[in-house]
Parts: structure tokens; sequence; C-alpha cells
């Protein structure tokens, strides 16, 4: 761990930022507590630090149940995020992925919560232009605001030349979102019209190449799961039912 903490530092990072990015790697997710028990440094500083961090790009924050919680981002961000000898973080890169919980052995999850933590889904998939992503929407469809999701976020969609594909319940109200879905929004609905479908209640995104947004409206709570396994068996199941309806 200190090899890799040394060649951190030779990357640009100060001696405190390596040990506490190093810590979230191995936990994953954290809360404060959680982080100055494992990097053993001061909870003042610790504050400080991941300020820098997150400024740096290589940590984000999220919310679960009303406590703040800090993630790790890939290693892969700290050539972009550093003016540094880029060596030297080529060399600590294969350790550094090792430390990571989300390659596939255990899926990472970002929680968040409010309408500010639902429209983080929504931005994260702004993330990643020209793909296509892959939606289930809940019954009834529940707007963000025309001023956020007609007048920002599908815009700036087309704008990225982001694809989408959706499966929605057959209802009058879908099928006039879907019009204009399709006339400003370059995307493509199939309905379902079994009365089963109507409990689905969530809002499921597939998209990146390894993640899935899941929203629940109800509960004003936003999750992102990054695991390829799951972004691949979920995408399966889209893509047969969108293969099975009309």
């Amino acid at each position: 761990m200190s090899t890799i903490s040394q060649k951190l530092q030779t990357a640009g990072l100060s001696k405190k930022e390596a040990g506490i990015y190093l810590a979230l790697l191995e936990l994953g997710e954290a809360n404060i507590a959680q982080i100055v028990k494992k990097a053993t440094i001061k909870r003042s500083t610790v504050y400080e630090t991941l300020e820098l961090l997150k400024r740096r790009g290589l940590v984000s924050q999220g919310r679960l149940k009303k406590r703040t919680i800090f993630y790790a981002e890939s290693p892969e961000k700290i050539p972009e995020s550093l003016e540094a000898k880029r060596q030297a973080v080529e060399e600590a890169m294969p350790e550094l992925l090792s430390l990571m919980n989300l390659l596939d052995k255990k899926p990472k999850i970002k929680y968040y919560d409010g309408i500010a933590g639902v429209k983080e889904v929504f931005e994260d998939t702004l993330r990643y232009p020209d793909q296509e992503i892959l939606t289930l929407f809940p019954y009834p469809y529940i707007n963000l605001g025309e001023d956020y999701f007609q007048d920002y976020y599908l815009p700036e969609r087309v704008k990225r030349k982001i694809w989408s594909r959706a499966i929605i319940p057959d209802t009058p109200a879908n099928k006039e979102f879907a019009a204009y879905l399709r006339e400003n929004a370059i995307t493509n609905t199939k309905f379902v019209s079994d009365p089963a479908f109507k409990v689905f209640d969530i809002e499921i995104k597939i998209y990146g190449d390894n993640k899935l947004g899941i929203i629940s409206y109800k509960e004003d709570l936003g999750l992102i799961i990054e695991s390829k396994k799951i972004y691949d068996g979920l995408k399966a199941i889209f893509e047969t039912m969108w293969n099975v309806l009309k």
C-alpha cells in the first residue's frame, strides 16, 4: 500500500489525498467516520482533503438515508485530473484497479436523495455521447418539470447525439408523450398493454456500457449502479421485450 501511495504522491497527490483516496477505493463507499477510521487521519483534515479530491474529480458524494456518503472515482481518471508524471500513475494502475470494488466482484452503487438526486441520474446519462439509452418508464410517467426535462435535458441529449429506446405502459398520456419524444428527442418507443406492467412504478435506464440508473419518484430516490454483468443481464431482458413487442 505504501508503494502505491508513494506513486500517487509522485503523480501529484498530497500524502493525505493519497491516503484518503486509497481508503475509499478499498471501502467502496463510506461516510466521514468510516474514512477517518480507515485512513487514520483527523476528521477536520478529512473534510478538507475530500473537498480537494472532489475538485480533482477523484471523489464524488451522494446521500443515503439523509447521510452523506463518499465514493472513489475510477483510478483511470487520475491521469486526466492531474498535471502529473504520467509514468508513475501508469505503473500504479494495475494495483489501483485491483483495489477497486466495482470490478464486477461487487457492483458500485451510488445513492442520491431528493429531486436533485433524481436529476443526478439524468445528468450521468449525458456523460456518454454518441451512445444509446435503453429506458423502462414508470406508470404513470412522472415528469421533472418542463424547464428541466423538455427545455434542458432532452435538447442536451440530442445535442450529444444520444439516441434512446423506451418501453412504457400503453396509456393515452404516454402515447402523447412518446409522439413528442419521437419528433424532438431521437427516441423510439414501444408500448406494453399488459395490466401487470402498470405496477411498474420505477424508471430504469441502461446506458454507458456498464451503468444502470434506477429512479423511484415516489421516494425521491435515485441510484446509479456500475456493473458490467448486471448491465448485460438487464440489457438482454430489455432487448427480448423490445423484439417481442410490436
